[in-house]
C-alpha cells in the first residue's frame, strides 16, 4: 500500500480535481440559467408550462456527482501531497562497517549522496562499540514542507561513540571532520539568528549513531524532523 501511495503523483489529482470543480460550478451556473429562464417564461407565458422535472432532476444528480467526484479527487490530492511531504526521506549518505581484529576499531567507509547525483567515498579508523556522524540541519515552516521545499542539511562530522560513559571519557577517542570549514559563517549566523528568518522553523545539530562491531551497510536519510538511520 505504502509503495501504490508513493508512486502516486498528486499534483495530477490537485490540478484535475480542481479543472473538474471548475467546470461542475460552470455546469450548475448554465442549470441554474435555463431553469430561471423557464420561471420568467412560465411568469409571462410566453412558452412551454413544462418543466421536464425528471431531466431537470438527472441533470441535476450528474452535475452533483460530476463536482463530488473531482471535490473528492482534490481531497486525495492534497492527503497525498502532506503525506509525500511530512513523510519524505532522502537519502544522503551510506555507511559501510569492516570490523578489525581490534575489539574496538573498525574500519568505517563513508559514502555521501551529492545533489548534483554524483558522490565521494572516505575511508575512516573508529574506535569505539558505536559510529556517530553529526551535521547542521534547517527545519522550514510546515506550509513550505508541503509545498514541496525539503529540509537543507549538511554532514559535518564523523566519530567513534562508546557505550559506557566511564570509556567514553577515559578511552582513545577518534573524531574526523566531514567539512572544509567548520565555522561557516553562513551556519553560524543561521545558529544565531535562523529562528528570527521567516519561513524558517528552527535551526539545529543533529546527530544519529548505531553499532561499528558488525559488517553492516546503513543508509542515512535526512527528512522533515532530521537525520534517521536504516540498515541498507
Amino acid at each position: 500500500m505504502e509503495h501504490i501511495i508513493g508512486i502516486i503523483d498528486p499534483d495530477y489529482l490537485l490540478y484535475g480535481g480542481a479543472i473538474g470543480i471548475f467546470l461542475g460550478l460552470l455546469f450548475f451556473i448554465f442549470f441554474l440559467y435555463h431553469r430561471i429562464r423557464w420561471f420568467f417564461r412560465l411568469l409571462s407565458r410566453k412558452g412551454t408550462l413544462s418543466p421536464r422535472i425528471f431531466a431537470s432532476l438527472r441533470n441535476l444528480l450528474l452535475i452533483l456527482f460530476w463536482t463530488a467526484f473531482f471535490g473528492m479527487s482534490l481531497f486525495l490530492g492534497f492527503f497525498l501531497r502532506s503525506y509525500h511531504a511530512f513523510t519524505y526521506e532522502k537519502p544522503v549518505a551510506e555507511i559501510r562497517i569492516h570490523p578489525l581484529e581490534d575489539d574496538k576499531l573498525s574500519q568505517i567507509t563513508l559514502i555521501q549522496f551529492l545533489p548534483q547525483h554524483g558522490q565521494t567515498t572516505q575511508q575512516f579508523f573508529l574506535r569505539g562499540d558505536q559510529w556517530m556522524i553529526e551535521g547542521d540541519v534547517i527545519k522550514w515552516d510546515p506550509w513550505l514542507n508541503f509545498m514541496g521545499l525539503h529540509t537543507r542539511y549538511r554532514l559535518t562530522r564523523l566519530r567513534g561513540r562508546y557505550v559506557s560513559t566511564m570509556e567514553e571519557v577515559q578511552a582513545k577517542k577518534t573524531i574526523y571532520s566531514l567539512v572544509e570549514q567548520e565555522n561557516h559563517p553562513f551556519w553560524q549566523y543561521l545558529y544565531q539568528y535562523g529562528h528570527r528568518l521567516p519561513f524558517v522553523s528552527t535551526v539545529y545539530g543533529n546527530a544519529v549513531f548505531q553499532v561499528s562491531r558488525e559488517e553492516r551497510n546503513y543508509l542515512i536519510y535526512v527528512g522533515t524532523s532530521g537525520f534517521i538511520v536504516r540498515e541498507g
